[in-house]
């Protein structure tokens, strides 16, 4: 290689190398923030009472309880209206 070339191809990795490590401070700061959002969601699970390991697992438990309570209201306002039907 000459002079020149040799000069090229530094310029060339050095402008490669920023772009690199330009990329790399922009993911970086990305990661972070997503990090950052995480831990303030975590934060908001653990303020409403629940594990945020076990959260599927008491989402499931809720949804069971809401539908017992949707069933039981059903069959009372069915012996309600019964009752009415029958005055």
């Amino acid at each position: 290689m000459t002079a020149e070339e040799i000069r090229k191809k530094i310029d060339d990795l050095t402008r490669r190398t920023e772009a690199a490590n330009t990329k790399r401070a922009e993911i970086a700061g990305q990661l972070q923030a997503k990090k950052t959002e995480l831990m303030n969601l975590i934060a908001e699970i653990k303020e409403a009472g629940y594990d945020p390991k076990n959260l599927v697992e008491a989402r499931n438990q809720a949804q069971q309880q809401l539908e017992k309570t949707i069933a039981t209201y059903e069959k009372d306002l069915a012996q309600v209206e019964e009752a009415l039907a029958k005055f």
